[in-house]
């Protein structure tokens, strides 16, 4: 079992600090945008962000996953090769049709949008960057298989690197406002293709199959309507905000909502790493089992960072904004905490992936979407930016809960329900005292928040929440690690530890 916790561990570090390096950049920037770009400029950027987002599964047809499940259908480099040159033409073909299409219809959609066509030429390179970029999941994906996460966490940050530049450049330099954003995003994504050349040659055929096509939509295609209606109720709340709220209040909805989104780092990060070693796994004997204490540990890191968030976020507000922002502080924490119900769907999704059955990801999305729309709906004219928040929260649980009715059906993981509930409870108990704190300064706050989430492993420890074996091995690594400061595990290891049963080891 440690075994594989450190082998998922260190991938998960590695992309996990990419992404890390480049969320520092974008929050070293944001006070910068923030006093580039009006509360309005702001509004508009988050609708077009909708849109941006709506033709993210429009341009990839679910088959960045399907590649990477299917890779382990096939275990001839030729029909790997095949495969990825399959998707590269469906891909070719079908976009550019989506392509000509959205551009013949923009100017009539952003008029409906936007109120005008002052954007049309943001819009229009929007799509350009959707289609450019749509190719890229294949290079990246075939990182991840090799487990060449450096790499790809150099790819990664260089790619965002070279956003944040170009941005800086074309916003803040020769103020192009928003269609500087969209440039940008488009110059580094035609950069990034051209340098993976040699990889595209290197992992494709040109050659198209048909029975390969065929199922690799079949098992991706469900993610395009799912894609599309997670996409609604992830944007929904902002549309829904520009319905009753004038566009300033949509900006600082959206500074809010970046600043939440910090919590999205871990999960991505896990799932980047995790995706490719569960499909590697799940046919062996124990996998289930071994998902289960997998996920346990994965869902008490993603407790210990919600609470790191949830606590630091009015100060992140207040530091990193102009005032004019800062009336979107209170709905952080709740914000977070609907992305981290949203998260735990990365564990609840392996069961549906293993066994194949994507048709449920459009279902279980279609819930949450009429949950989360009802809630705007009800309780934005009557709370403002609070109701859309509450209203995105409430479709978040929805979508968790259906997808894991569904999922234990065809995959069933045992998961560790006791051990869930008391990381939970540990992680809500520090919450509850870092509130308590926050009416005295936000400051002070902020300094208490670092100082109660050191002691989080010391409340799982009192909670029981940790076997004797995973005691044992902790001990293990801290004494080789520490040699003379901790003692090794033969002479600190009770007779219990040591008889343990062979049963709660999985290797």
């Amino acid at each position: 079992m440690f075994n594989n916790v450190r082998r998922l561990s260190g991938q998960l570090f590695v992309y996990g600090s990419a992404d890390v390096a480049v969320l520092g950049i974008n929050f070293i920037l944001l006070p910068l945008y923030t006093r580039v770009l009006s509360p309005a400029e702001y509004g508009a950027l988050a609708l077009l962000l909708v849109v941006e987002a709506l033709l993210k599964p429009l341009y990839r047809w679910g088959l960045d996953t399907s590649f990477l499940r299917l890779y382990y259908d096939y275990s001839s480099p030729d029909d790997r090769q095949t495969l990825a040159g399959t998707i590269v033409i469906f891909m070719l073909l079908v976009n550019s049709l989506v392509t000509l299409a959205l551009v013949a219809s923009f100017p009539l959609v952003t008029e409906k949008i936007f109120g005008s066509q002052a954007y049309d030429l943001a819009v229009l390179l929007l799509v350009g960057n959707r289609f450019v970029s749509g190719f890229l999941f294949l290079p990246f994906s075939l990182l991840r298989i090799q487990e060449r996460s450096r790499w790809f966490a150099m790819l990664t940050f260089i790619r965002s690197f070279g956003t944040v530049v170009a941005r800086l450049v074309l916003v803040i330099g020769l103020r192009w406002s928003i269609t500087g954003i969209m440039l940008a995003d488009l110059i580094v994504s035609i950069i990034l293709i051209l340098s993976l050349q040699k990889t595209f040659r290197q992992m494709t055929k040109w050659r198209f199959s048909w029975n390969m096509a065929r199922e690799a939509l079949r098992f991706g295609f469900p993610r395009v309507p799912q894609g599309l209606l997670h996409q609604a109720a992830a944007m929904g709340d902002r549309v829904f905000l520009g319905l009753y709220l004038p566009l300033e209040q949509v900006g600082v909805y959206l500074i809010a909502t970046s600043i939440a989104s910090v919590i999205k780092l871990y999960p991505e990060a896990f799932n980047t790493a995790w995706m490719p070693f569960a499909f590697e796994k799940m046919k062996e004997t124990h996998a289930a089992k071994l998902f289960a204490r997998l996920g346990t540990y994965a869902f008490s890191v993603l407790v210990f960072v919600t609470l790191v968030i949830a606590g630091l976020s009015e100060f992140l507000v207040r530091f990193m904004t102009p005032e004019t922002f800062h009336g979107g502080a209170k709905i952080v924490p709740l914000l977070v905490l609907g992305m981290a119900i949203q998260s735990t769907s990365m564990f609840i999704s392996t069961s549906l992936n293993v066994s194949k059955q994507t048709y449920v990801y459009p279902v279980a999305t279609f819930a949450s979407v009429l949950v989360s729309v009802g809630g705007y709906l009800l309780l934005i004219p009557q709370w403002g930016l609070l109701g859309a928040a509450t209203g995105a929260v409430l479709g978040q649980l929805t979508l968790v809960v259906v997808l894991s009715q569904f999922a234990q059906r065809y995959y069933a993981i045992p998961y560790e329900w006791v051990r869930l509930i008391k990381a939970t409870l540990a992680g809500a108990i520090l919450y509850g005292i870092i509130t308590l704190l926050s009416a005295t300064s936000v400051v002070v706050s902020a300094v208490m928040t670092i100082a109660l989430i050191a002691i989080f492993p010391a409340g799982l420890f009192v909670l029981g929440f940790f076997k004797p074996t995973e005691l044992g091995e902790i001990r293990e690594f801290m004494a080789r690690t520490l040699p003379g400061v901790v003692k090794p595990v033969e002479s600190s290891m009770s007779k219990n530890e040591k008889n343990e049963s062979a049963t709660d080891r999985i290797d």
